[in-house]
């Protein structure tokens, strides 16, 4: 290939112009077997300034087969995806929080968003390589509708459609099943409660839980699965869970609402935003029932530094049940209730908890994200909290109005 001149032209001997041949070089020239081997090895938030270099390394980077491969290899990479509503934004945004050297994060990668993702209070779980999105409010109305997020490739597909639309509803993951139950127009339904088989693409009815359970108030205010158990806590502060091996439904303890929010669980322990700033845990056995009842929550020590600014932390998750009447709520309400809730959100990097918040000023609104490490101290039983770093995620214009931020709908943990 003959290369382009600079500047004046020079006048030099003629000389016979050197044959080169364009031979492919690097991981191009490989076996396909070995360059996924190569790969694996590299860091996925390194992926993406790989596939610039050819058209075959981006179509390696994009392969499933690649992450097949670093699974086998062990080399998996924890992955947070964040779920964002933006106030200048119609649609809400997924982005993809990747590790980097020295145990930080790299900048958020927007995902393409789904235009038919309802906007909020959608159950939201992760399994596999993805994510599922299921029912939610759309237009004033619950949905039934369901969607894939493919993490490796940030591409969607649309699954079938539940058996009744929901929002609010209960969700979790139990031998490679999805659960979910409550959350629909109608208590006494049939499928009140159904399962999904990923391998088959099909919707199950569960058995319907008998009737002390409250299920008037059939919007679900948090849930997690512990030990293979789907538990939940209803608008009526009762708590319940299915037990997928046995197929039955059981009574669970009974919870305080309205001053926190979000549950969280790291190793057996579930962690929640108080409105105040602080972050609480409690055991994951103080879901089952017991006299007397309640479940006992407890602060995390060590965090105060953090309180002032979380307390005026103004992102608000919305989902979970916390809005009987969603599509009736006015703006008034809406902002006494973006004053009320806790402003940030909880997720985990391994055994370490992930904490984001927002900071707003006059000329912009940054989203925050904190690891921090967990102790249990053997003498007093307590929980400590240390963070670990703390930096800016991303920076958006500030919101045209005050009361309207951004918000923190899901968030999801994945080994990719």
């Amino acid at each position: 290939m003959m290369s382009r001149s600079c500047g004046k032209e020079r006048r030099l001997t003629k000389r016979k112009p050197k044959s080169c041949s364009c031979r492919p070089c690097g991981l191009d020239s490989l076996p396909v077997e070995m360059a996924l081997s190569c790969l694996a090895r590299v860091s996925r938030s390194d992926h993406p300034s790989l596939s610039l270099v050819s058209k075959s390394l981006r179509s390696l980077t994009l392969s499933t087969e690649l992450y097949d491969v670093r699974s086998q290899m062990g080399l998996t990479e924890k992955c947070i995806f964040l779920c964002l509503s933006i106030p200048s934004d119609p649609f809400v945004r997924w982005f993809a929080l990747c590790p980097k050297p020295l145990n930080r994060f790299r900048p958020l990668v927007p995902i393409r968003p789904h235009l038919y993702q309802p906007s909020e209070v959608s159950s939201v779980v992760a399994l596999g390589c993805g994510i599922y999105i299921m029912g939610g409010g759309l237009n004033g109305k619950r949905s039934s509708r369901v969607f894939y997020l493919d993490c490796r490739t940030h591409t969607w597909t649309n699954l079938p459609s539940m058996g009744v639309a929901r929002e609010s509803a209960a969700a979790g993951v139990v031998d490679g099943k999805i659960y979910v139950f409550g959350g629909c127009e109608d208590w006494d339904s049939p499928r009140w409660g159904e399962v999904f088989d990923p391998k088959k693409q099909t919707w199950d009815a569960l058995p319907m839980p008998p009737g002390q359970y409250s299920l008037r108030f059939h919007l679900i205010y948090e849930s997690a699965v512990i030990e293979d158990k789907v538990s939940a806590v209803n608008a009526s502060a009762r708590g319940l869970f299915y037990v997928p091996s046995e197929g039955k439904w059981k009574e669970g303890n009974r919870d305080t609402l309205g001053v926190k929010k979000g549950w969280y669980v790291i190793d057996n322990v579930i962690y929640c935003c108080e409105f105040g700033g602080k972050i609480l845990w409690c055991e994951a056995s103080e879901l089952e029932w017991r006299q007397p009842e309640a479940m006992e929550w407890r602060e995390v020590k060590g965090l105060e530094a953090l309180e002032g600014t979380l307390r005026a932390s103004k992102i608000v998750k919305y989902g979970g049940g916390m809005l009987d009447h969603w599509e009736s709520i006015n703006t008034h309400v809406l902002d006494h209730i973006d004053q009320q809730l806790p402003g940030y959100k909880l997720s985990n990097s391994g055994p370490n908890m992930l904490l984001f918040w927002d900071t707003l000023s006059l000329d912009k609104m940054e989203l925050w994200c904190a690891e921090i490490s967990l102790e249990r101290r053997k003498e007093t039983g307590e929980i400590w909290g240390y963070i670990q770093w703390s930096d800016s995620l991303i920076t958006f214009d500030p919101p045209p109005s005050p009361f309207r931020h951004c918000k923190i709908l899901y968030t999801q943990s994945l080994d990719l």
